[in-house]
């Protein structure tokens, strides 16, 4: 899932040039008006969502280089003016004091909701060969309802990176309260309930188990367990 970290980068780097036009100041030539970095910040917000809107309901269990020009397109649909202004922004990202400051931690986040939800493609395509109409349709319908949840819980996580005003301290708190609040108990106990089907479909099959039920489980504990501070 190399393309994955790509993608997750993509996403981190509009994170991190909302917040530096958020917190720009400076009166040098390349310093731009109040209204210009609202609309420049409005356009980046629905381009970040864009994206991963596009990335999390796609079907693909991996994330190829179609499905990135994909994602890479939509955003660029949201964003005409900011991308006018490619240079200046990357210029104003690279230095801006402190905008990317939690970008790693950030980054760490996403990639494993996204990972989440792409083993749960995949898992899902091999229990098709293994399961009986009935329990495909039961399988079906608590896979769909987990991946509207993590879809859920990968935007609510970039609002909430999104309105908080530095990539530092509760930012990373509140992003991670607004995912596992989307997820809730429910998705855990939806994970469980397909990695029992996958082990009575055929044991040797740890596709969710491995890749979705545990890593969501594990993603739960810690972010409750470093809710005073990204970990």
């Amino acid at each position: 899932m190399d393309l994955l970290r790509t993608a997750v980068v993509d996403i981190t780097t509009l994170l991190a040039t909302s917040h530096a036009l958020r917190s720009s100041r400076g009166a040098d030539e390349l310093a731009m008006h109040r209204k210009q970095r609202i609309r420049l910040r409005r356009e980046i917000k629905g381009g970040t969502l864009a994206y991963i809107d596009v990335l999390a309901r796609s079907r693909r269990g991996t994330v190829d280089e179609a499905l990135l020009v994909e994602c890479r397109l939509a955003a660029e649909l949201q964003m005409p003016q900011a991308l006018e202004h490619q240079e200046r922004l990357r210029h104003l990202l690279d230095h801006q004091a402190g905008s990317l400051d939690g970008l790693a931690a950030a980054r760490q986040d996403l990639w494993r909701l996204a990972h989440i939800i792409g083993h749960l493609r995949m898992g899902m395509e091999a229990l098709q060969e293994a399961l009986t109409l009935f329990d495909t349709r039961s399988a079906d319908a608590l896979s769909s309802r987990l991946r509207r949840r993590l879809r859920k819980a990968l935007t609510a996580y970039a609002r909430g990176a999104l309105r908080t005003k530095a990539l530092k301290g509760r930012l990373i708190v509140m992003a991670r309260a607004a995912a596992l609040a989307e997820i809730g108990p429910r998705g855990a106990a939806e994970a469980e309930r397909l990695a029992d089907i996958e082990a009575g479909a055929d044991a040797a099959r740890r596709v969710i188990a491995r890749g979705v039920t545990k890593p969501l489980l594990g993603l739960a504990l810690d972010w409750q367990r470093n809710g005073s501070g990204p970990g």
